[in-house]
């Protein structure tokens, strides 16, 4: 038995040689994924343990990173001292019913889970002016926000009364705002008001908010009638209605005698229609405003009388120097620089006024023509009165190129004797534009010589024959002729 002892010792220690010499199990890395469903714009954690052959991993140092639907949406890093769990802060954007989360280790090694993320709840609110006048125009605003987290709502938002008409929606801005103008009504009250969001992708649709209201008044009014006092059958007469205070809105009816004569809009505190009587008598006429804008109705009076037409007033109108009156409305044609004196007499005997407009000019009764390019309007007036209705007759003035004129007090033609010096101009002399004359012998020149002496032009008849002498100022185009003046001496 002893002899086979040194054997079994020696297998043994050659097994446990063969034991301690086996190759070690290759380690084996697994990501745990922690993540749950959620809302948007609410923070969440999402987390991942990477483990080794099922243990949690110690030692080196390594990156898990985390995406949704294949977007990164954060990193951790794991091991050593940093532990063997990554952790991040996710806040989803888009509401989704399966959204794939992945955490994946520096290695390729991941593990992948679906969560569901939900719109987030909202609550709308309304703000009114609180009060206002009626039919004013106002702004209503809203805001709308989530329930939780941080996401800003967008969409639209309506606007409601509280029997449930919508008045409006508007969309809302990158603050979840939004207003609308709105007119309140004609009557006097309170109005209740809400809204309700409408919801978009990733944000739920809200219930009613809580109301506003705004309290409605009317301001009181005064309102005048103004007419003419005296008015005839079949002349036009304006009647005006006159609101204070001014800003109201609305319309004004108009009566006489009870007969409605029609209504006019109020602009700017007023409103105004035209009137022709088509009788004689006392008449009330009566105007009654609607109210509006924040402004009370209101009516008022005025009593006028209507009596037959005036006569028509027949005005002569005579230029100085015509065989006879101008016919009225005819068209007369006179040059640039013409003067007319008028004799103006009325079948009324009132005076009458003379007026112009183009390019003439009244001084009293005398008409002057200042230009050529365009007719001027002569209108004649009597401002009625004597049992005639006011009156305006209207003449047409055709203006045309003028004729310049000097005063030269050149020699007259004739036969002088040889040797003669005549006056011709002074040097000085210019035509009614202002404008020089330029002196010529034209014809003759052997018989006559033009000179200047003494501060004038002067013609030397130097032998016997004939000449032709002209003076000369130039035209000015379009509004006046050229000047020009001639004169013949005969020499012996």
């Amino acid at each position: 038995m002893k002899r086979f002892l040194p054997l079994i010792s020696a297998v043994t220690v050659m097994a446990a040689s063969l034991i301690s010499a086996a190759p070690a199990e290759a380690a084996t890395l697994t990501v745990q994924l922690s993540a749950r469903n959620g809302t948007v714009g609410v923070s969440q954690t999402v987390s991942a343990t990477v483990k080794d052959s099922g243990q949690e991993i110690g030692g080196g140092v390594g990156t898990v990173t985390f995406t949704a639907n294949g977007a990164q949406i954060g990193t951790d890093t794991v091991g050593g001292q940093r532990g063997t769990t990554a952790t991040i802060n996710w806040t989803p954007q888009t509401a989704s019913p399966s959204t794939n989360i992945t955490a994946t280790f520096d290695d390729g090694t991941s593990d992948t889970t679906s969560v569901s993320i939900s719109s987030v709840s909202t609550s709308a609110s309304i703000t009114t002016p609180g009060s206002a006048g009626t039919s004013t125009q106002v702004t209503l605003a809203a805001q709308v926000r989530a329930k939780v987290g941080s996401y800003v709502p967008t969409g639209s938002v309506t606007f409601y009364t509280s029997n449930g008409s919508a008045i409006g929606s508007g969309n809302l801005d990158g603050s979840g705002r939004t207003s609308i103008p709105y007119t309140t009504p004609a009557a006097a009250g309170t109005v209740y008001l809400y809204v309700v969001y409408n919801g978009d992708a990733n944000a739920a649709a809200s219930g009613k908010s809580g109301s506003d209201s705004i309290k409605v008044s009317a301001a009181a009014s005064s309102l005048s009638l103004v007419a003419p006092q005296s008015n005839f059958v079949g002349s036009p007469a304006q009647l005006t209605a006159k609101v204070n205070p001014t800003n109201g809105t609305g319309s004004v009816a108009f009566s006489a005698n009870g007969s409605a004569l029609g209504s006019a809009n109020v602009a700017g505190g007023v409103a105004t229609i035209t009137w022709v009587p088509a009788s004689t008598g006392n008449f009330t006429l009566k105007a009654v405003y609607s109210g509006g804008g924040g402004v009370t109705g209101a009516t008022a009076t005025n009593g006028v009388t209507v009596t037959q037409p005036l006569k028509a007033d027949v005005i002569t109108l005579n230029p100085a120097g015509a065989a006879g009156p101008w016919p009225v409305g005819s068209t007369q044609g006179l040059a640039n620089g013409a003067t007319v004196q008028f004799g103006a007499s009325s079948a009324s005997g009132l005076p009458v006024t003379l007026s112009v407009i183009g390019p003439c000019s009244m001084s009293g009764t005398t008409l002057n023509v200042n230009g050529v390019g365009g007719p001027c309007t002569l209108t004649a007036s009597t401002p009625g009165g004597n049992g005639y209705a006011p009156t305006n007759q209207t003449y047409q003035v055709v203006t045309g190129v003028g004729t310049q004129s000097a005063s030269v007090n050149s020699a007259s033609s004739g036969v002088y004797r040889a040797g003669a010096t005549l006056l011709l101009a002074p040097v000085t002399a210019k035509t009614n534009l202002g404008q020089s004359i330029s002196w010529s012998v034209t014809s003759g020149g052997k018989s006559c010589k033009i000179k200047r002496a003494g501060g004038n032009v002067k013609v030397t008849l130097v032998k016997k024959g004939s000449c032709q002498v002209t003076g000369s100022a130039p035209s000015v185009r379009g509004q006046w002729a050229a000047f020009t003046i001639g004169r013949t001496y005969t020499v012996r």
